[in-house]
């Protein structure tokens, strides 16, 4: 009823007394009807418009109310003489004032939300940017935790401990990227116990190519630690010495998949040789390849009780 009487009401002006400003009074529908006409007749046309929007916001309750108002209008979980009697109970906020009153009180209060959303959408528009920083942050550690640059990756972990929301996060980080230094460290401190007995690098024919690059190695574990995994890398260089191909192979990998017969560690003091005649060969054909010129390096290794194999 009040929110009807507001529509009509705020719709028409009439002729008011001389005893002073008029007020609004929200003692019942009547008066509420009478003197919003009077206010309305008393109000610049400019600012008519303006008082019709003040009485329908303090009508539902004001920032608040406006949202409950609305919520409960989709869900039909409120009657209309709830909302009848919720919008008297919300238009008493302006009992007593004049026009002028009103709509000074208002505009403050309209000033009031502006900053209140203002501060809303900038602190969104913070936390997506702190999400994206993050994002960014860690995936960058990650690919420099791939490429082992560990350190770099730690630095990019600190940086997101600077945001609250990631704390937990980049300590994890931290940590894990601390471990696999250390690992890393023992696997390189290790390494120089591989030795490379037997490297061969020439051109070979199979039943189906000619003239194609192959290469022997074997390794021997001179260390104390058995192994799952011994990575060497064959560098190949051309008739002025340089490098212009590499590829990686594996004299020991204990893997499930791996289906060759000879997936057994290998133990301190062992060697890995390979069967006699028998080469890795690449699908490269390498034509700038001067045959015989090439290089092996150890690059990795895994230790059997790493729980990697």
């Amino acid at each position: 009823m009040i929110f009807r009487t507001l529509l009509l009401t705020c719709t028409f002006s009439f002729l008011t007394g001389c005893f002073g400003p008029a007020t609004f009074d929200a003692s019942s529908d009547q008066r509420i009807k009478e003197t919003t006409k009077q206010i309305l007749e008393t109000l610049p046309e400019s600012d008519r418009e303006e008082f019709q929007k003040a009485l329908m916001y303090y009508a539902m309750g004001g920032e608040t109310g406006i949202a409950a108002f609305l919520g409960s209008a989709l869900t039909g979980n409120t009657s209309d003489d709830t909302k009848e009697a919720l919008m008297a109970a919300n238009i008493s906020a302006i009992d007593g004032l004049t026009g002028e009153q009103i709509l000074a009180k208002y505009r403050l209060d309209a000033e009031k939300l502006r900053i209140k959303q203002e501060q809303a959408k900038a602190k969104r528009e913070q936390e997506q940017a702190e999400r994206e920083q993050i994002a960014k942050l860690s995936e960058e550690a990650k690919e420099l935790l791939n490429s082992n640059q560990f350190e770099a990756a730690l630095e990019k972990y600190r940086r997101m401990s600077a945001y609250p929301s990631a704390s937990d996060k980049a300590k994890a980080g931290i940590e894990s990227t601390t471990s696999a230094m250390t690992a890393f460290a023992e696997k390189m401190n290790y390494i120089d116990q591989i030795e490379i007995t037997e490297f061969l690098a020439q051109r070979i024919d199979t039943y189906s190519k000619k003239e194609i690059p192959a290469v022997r190695i074997s390794v021997k574990n001179k260390g104390d630690r058995s192994l799952d995994k011994v990575k060497v890398t064959v560098y190949f260089q051309d008739k002025d010495g340089k490098t212009i191909f590499e590829e990686h192979f594996h004299p020991v990998l204990v893997s499930k998949y791996n289906f060759s017969g000879d997936n057994k560690p290998l133990k301190p003091g062992y060697v890995k040789e390979m069967e006699k005649d028998r080469f890795y060969t690449l699908e490269s054909a390498l034509s700038e390849w001067q045959e015989g010129d090439a290089t092996a390096k150890v690059v990795d290794i895994e230790f059997t009780d790493s729980g990697h194999g």
